[in-house]
C-alpha cells in the first residue's frame, strides 16, 4: 500500500522524472560529446582553440572514416583551416575523397590546399580528375565561323 501513495505522490514523480531526464541527457552528452564539440566549433566566430581542435583530430583520425560521418569530416577541415592547421586539413581532406571519391566540392578543395603548400604533383592528380569528369559531362561545342 505505501508504494502506490508513493508513486501518487507528486514529489516523488517529479524529482523521479528530473533524475531520469538527467540521466537521458548526460548520456546523450557523453555519446555524442565530440559531434557536439565539433559542431560547437564550427559554428563559433571566434578563433577556434588549438587544443581542443587537434584532440578533436586526433580522435578522429584514429577512427576508419564511415560515409556516415562525412559531414562531421567536413566540419573538422574546416575548423583545421580556419585554426591554420593545413597539414592537418589536407589528410583529412584526403580521408573525405576516400569515403567520396567523387565530390568535386571536396577534390577541388584539395587540390587547392596541396597547391598552396606547394605540393604541385599531388595537387596536378586531383585537378586532372576534376578536369577529366568536367570534360565527360559536357561535350565540347564547335562553332563554325564563315
Amino acid at each position: 500500500m505505501n508504494s502506490i501513495k508513493l508513486i501518487r505522490n507528486k514529489w516523488f514523480l517529479l524529482t523521479f522524472s528530473l533524475f531520469y531526464l538527467g540521466i537521458i541527457w548526460a548520456s546523450f552528452h557523453w555519446v555524442y560529446h565530440k559531434e557536439l564539440l565539433l559542431q560547437k566549433i564550427y559554428k563559433g566566430n571566434t578563433p577556434p582553440d588549438t587544443g581542443q581542435v587537434m584532440t578533436l583530430y586526433s580522435k578522429m583520425m584514429k577512427s576508419v572514416p564511415k560515409s556516415s560521418e562525412f559531414n562531421s569530416f567536413y566540419r573538422l577541415a574546416k575548423i583545421l583551416a580556419r585554426a591554420e592547421k593545413r597539414k592537418e586539413a589536407i589528410k583529412v581532406l584526403n580521408r573525405m575523397i576516400k569515403i567520396a571519391p567523387k565530390d568535386e566540392e571536396v577534390r577541388l578543395w584539395l587540390a587547392i590546399e596541396l597547391y598552396s603548400q606547394k605540393r604541385h604533383r599531388e595537387a596536378e592528380k586531383h585537378f586532372v580528375v576534376l578536369l577529366k569528369k568536367n570534360r565527360k559531362d559536357s561535350p565540347p561545342k564547335y562553332t563554325e565561323y564563315h
